[in-house]
């Protein structure tokens, strides 16, 4: 399905959710490769980002291949967000996302990520100052309200499709569940009905049929998936590949499994320094290796990795073990056009 961002059109209605400490770069150019249409580094708060905080500024790097890459800012200042805009744009990021929709507590204890909800009237002046303040498209991203006493989806949606938002992307479920329960997109399919631009539904969606139902049941222009993808990117191309009436495979063979877990583990030491890149894939590794049938005891090999030299003998180790189960017939066997995709240098995806 098509969708639009300004007037841009993407090469699909499938976005990536900026996660705190996980969207760095390999992550974002991993889910691109899957068929992802914008990616978006992590949430930074607005102030931060005027201050000029060295790790907020990393954070916030711009890389001009990734296409296309946006921003997401937290504050309830006005002109702290408007200021925090034009340096983004300024940088060279496509868009910029409001977060009115994260539950924790990280973003701090005032009125910030969905505390917002709990006053729509400093909600609109910040969307209307982000807005006004750059030439490229400013979404907004909230959740269903505060809680179950404050349900004020439809009237945010309002103040979005007012206040000149590019989209607005909504987690159908409240601060107060954070991430219990099922997300309710009958909401999400509510707010669609009632305003004019863009509905994005983000929250729960981990198989094809749950992105299809959203756009095709719900009428939902696009899907954000954030937790879905963990270990598993090509959730992207089992979607795209449902939208065009076609089958794909629920996990890729083994070793195709273990080929994008080795891309990305160079994608991570091409951004970071060796000892924090092997400490960083820890976390991925596990889950790449939690989906392969079977490889529970190779777990653990890549969980204690401390250097490159441990990682690429443990990954060959393995490999080679998959490659004997395959002559064996005891795996299915990786397509080799898609190993040799997976295996590409980083450099060049």
């Amino acid at each position: 399905m098509a969708l639009k961002l300004g007037d841009r059109e993407l090469s699909s209605n499938l976005l990536t959710s900026p996660l705190c400490g996980i969207s760095n770069r390999p992550f974002r150019r991993l889910a691109r490769r899957f068929g992802s249409a914008v990616t978006y580094v992590e949430m930074l708060k607005a102030r931060s980002v005027i201050e000029g905080a060295p790790k907020t500024l990393e954070l916030l790097k711009f890389y001009d291949d990734e296409d296309v890459l946006g921003a997401q800012f937290a504050g309830n200042e006005p002109g702290e967000l408007e200021e925090a805009c034009k340096i983004a744009e300024g940088m060279g990021f496509q868009t910029i996302d409001f977060n009115c929709g994260c539950p924790a507590g990280r973003v701090g204890s005032g009125l910030c990520g969905a505390r917002m909800l709990s006053r729509p009237d400093v909600l609109r002046d910040c969307l209307r100052a982000m807005v006004n303040s750059v030439k490229i498209p400013v979404t907004v991203k909230i959740r269903a309200g505060v809680d179950d006493e404050c349900l004020n989806y439809h009237e945010i949606g309002a103040i979005a499709e007012g206040e000149g938002a590019a989209w607005i992307t909504l987690h159908p479920r409240t601060r107060a569940q954070g991430y219990k329960g099922d997300a309710d997109h009958t909401r999400t399919a509510e707010l669609k009905e009632i305003v004019n631009i863009p509905v994005i539904a983000s929250g729960d969606v981990t198989e094809p049929e749950h992105a299809m139902k959203l756009t095709e049941q719900y009428g939902i222009d696009g899907v954000m998936i954030g937790r879905g993808i963990y270990g598993r990117p090509w959730l992207y191309r089992r979607i795209i590949a449902a939208q065009k009436g076609e089958t794909e495979l629920e996990s890729p063979p083994p070793r195709e499994i273990l080929a994008v877990l080795r891309w990305h583990f160079e994608g991570l030491m091409e951004v970071f320094e060796p000892r924090l890149a092997c400490v960083l894939q820890r976390r991925y590794s596990g889950w790449y290796i939690k989906g392969i049938h079977g490889a529970a005891q190779f777990r653990a090999s890549f969980v204690q990795v401390k250097t490159p030299e441990e990682f690429y003998a443990n990954w060959e180790q393995v490999d080679q073990v998959f490659a004997q189960y395959e002559e064996e017939g005891r795996i299915e066997k990786a397509d080799p056009a898609r190993l040799a995709w997976s295996e590409a240098s980083v450099a060049l995806a």
